[in-house]
């Protein structure tokens, strides 16, 4: 059998390819296509897939994955794996969820690939939390069973739990805005609060850029971020991820670079029990740097798969 695996990673805007080897887990060739249509996703697929003709496809998408189906969450797309077999003659397509797959890419990484937000133990062998805030909230977890690593996606960002005190830390009133954590949590959190607080539109980025400039935008971030470490904390105990968190998107990646960010740890390790603070303090937090991350996980989850069937 072929070693070599054909990879995507598909967003909202864009389609990302790769031609990934199973031997010596690298990602060549990787390609970028606009996807204004659905019509253009088929299209990059039939124009990757004609060069080689593989034998197998990885997908990754954003959206909950179901019997190798996926209704995306960013775009009106259904996927299914069966169909996309039948369109482009290859033997077996596999779908991911995009969280799914950045959890398959922790065991991949090396400390190159990493910034480190928080000293503490950095362990890929062992339970890892990864997440990020984007459009949405994105949360999965990496677990060892018999020293395999298994991925359990979630849908951590549309949970209820955490709204009363999100709503207390940002000052905000109670309305259909803020219906779940991803409402406080995410690039458009960040956006509505900004709103809901002066009564103009701001995109998240220009929300983050005004950060030590403009005093409502500060106050949103910092808050953001001690949000994040209460959060974190309650997860790290909650799955003992003594392995580590990880971060991945360009929020956190330009957030991690702004006095704001030593609220993180603060926040984090600010637990009544000193035997849990001691745990807490052992967990590593940290930044993925790495390219095409998706791209690697579904490479790693062709490899990994065949140890769980």
């Amino acid at each position: 059998m072929s070693s070599k695996t054909l990879l995507i990673d598909l967003g909202g805007t864009n389609l990302r390819s790769g031609i990934g080897d199973t031997e010596s887990l690298k990602v060549s060739d990787v390609k970028k296509f606009p996807i204004k249509s659905n019509e253009d996703f088929y299209e990059a697929l039939q124009s990757v897939n004609a060069v080689t003709d593989f034998s197998e496809i990885i997908i990754s998408a954003a959206g909950p994955c179901e019997n190798n189906k996926i209704s995306m969450t960013n775009r009106n797309l259904h996927i299914s794996g069966a169909d996309i077999e039948a369109k482009l003659g290859i033997d077996k397509c596999y779908l991911l969820n995009d969280w799914e797959s950045i959890g398959y890419s922790l065991p991949v990484l090396s400390n190159t690939d990493l910034s480190q937000l928080k000293a503490g133990n950095l362990d890929l062998n062992d339970t890892c939390l990864a997440i990020g805030p984007g459009t949405g909230l994105g949360f999965s977890v990496l677990r060892y069973v018999n020293n395999i690593p298994y991925v359990y996606a979630t849908e951590l960002g549309n949970t209820r739990s955490f709204n009363e005190y999100f709503i207390k830390l940002f000052d905000l009133e109670s309305s259909a805005k803020f219906l779940v954590l991803e409402d406080f949590l995410s690039g458009t959190g960040i956006s509505k609060i900004f709103n809901s607080k002066s009564g103009k539109n701001l995109s998240a980025e220009e929300v983050v850029y005004a950060y030590g400039h403009d005093d409502l935008s500060t106050f949103i971030i910092d808050n953001f971020v001690r949000g994040l470490g209460n959060l974190l904390s309650d997860l790290a105990l909650t799955f003992n991820a003594k392995g580590g968190i990880f971060f991945a998107g360009s929020i956190m990646r330009t957030i991690s670079e702004m006095n704001s960010i030593k609220l993180l740890e603060e926040s984090f390790k600010n637990h009544h029990s000193d035997a849990h603070n001691e745990i807490l303090n052992n967990i590593s937090i940290n930044l993925i740097n790495k390219e095409h991350t998706p791209l690697y996980g579904n490479l790693n989850y062709s490899v990994i798969r065949r140890l769980h069937e």
